[in-house]
């Protein structure tokens, strides 16, 4: 088992004298930049040296202590492009409703968070502030403390879990050369006309006759809806 090392938010932001015109958010902003454009894989301590025309990859260790220092600037960042209203408003499912929407927007962005999301600890700022805000939405439900925990995790949980779903399918669809359904159905098109006509699959020769393309939020809000009733039902109804 590796040695703990010392978190990144007992750091200071822009350490005195060092001669350099580096800061936690100058390293963060190019990390990001890297990891939107090339994937997580790419943010690396000399690559973000070289982004900020550092000398050499040792001078950003004072500012983040390394690269799981600049993981968890990252996942806060985003964490913090999120947009919540200031306060939540009186109904906690339309304020879960924000929550979970505006997430999945913010981490559609970001593809790389949800492969890094559970790879560290979220004690960032940003990340603390979500946490308060889904239990401040919650807070008049009568529900014992850990319990309003579990429920804010599951409604955060389902958005980084479609968000991750999406850029998975991303991924596949650059994988394979191909943007789009469309280009998917397309390259796909012989092989769909042998299994829809040989009988075996009758179920989703229909659905490939007559389903219709839903759009992703649809089906997002469509689930979103049906984890909320759940949520009523067996925990606020039932406690």
């Amino acid at each position: 088992m590796p040695e703990p090392t010392r978190l990144v938010w007992d750091l200071p932001a822009a350490p005195r004298e060092t001669g350099l015109k580096l800061s936690q958010a100058s390293i963060t902003t190019a990390a990001i930049r890297i990891a939107d454009a090339h994937g997580e894989h790419a943010v690396t301590m000399r690559r973000v040296a070289k982004e900020l025309g550092a000398a050499t990859p040792m001078s950003l260790y004072r500012y983040v202590g390394g690269k799981d220092g600049i993981v968890d600037l990252m996942l806060d960042t985003v964490f913090g492009e999120i947009g919540l209203p200031q306060q939540p408003g009186p109904d906690w499912r339309d304020s879960m409703h924000t929550l979970a929407t505006k997430s999945r927007v913010a981490l559609r962005r970001h593809p790389w968070f949800t492969a890094l999301c559970h790879q560290r600890p979220l004690f960032g700022p940003h990340a603390l502030a979500h946490n308060e805000w889904s239990l401040t939405a919650l807070d008049g439900l009568g529900l014992p403390i850990g319990t309003t925990m579990a429920v804010a995790g599951m409604v955060f949980g389902y958005a980084v879990s479609y968000a991750q779903n999406e850029a998975e399918e991303d991924r596949m669809r650059a994988r394979i050369g191909v943007q789009s359904d469309n280009e998917l159905h397309d390259l796909a098109a012989p092989y769909i006309q042998r299994i829809t006509a040989d009988g075996r699959y009758p179920h989703l020769s229909q659905w490939i006759a007559e389903g219709a393309a839903t759009a992703p939020a649809d089906l997002f809000t469509l689930g979103l809806d049906c984890l909320l009733d759940g949520i009523q039902t067996r925990i606020i109804d039932g406690s």
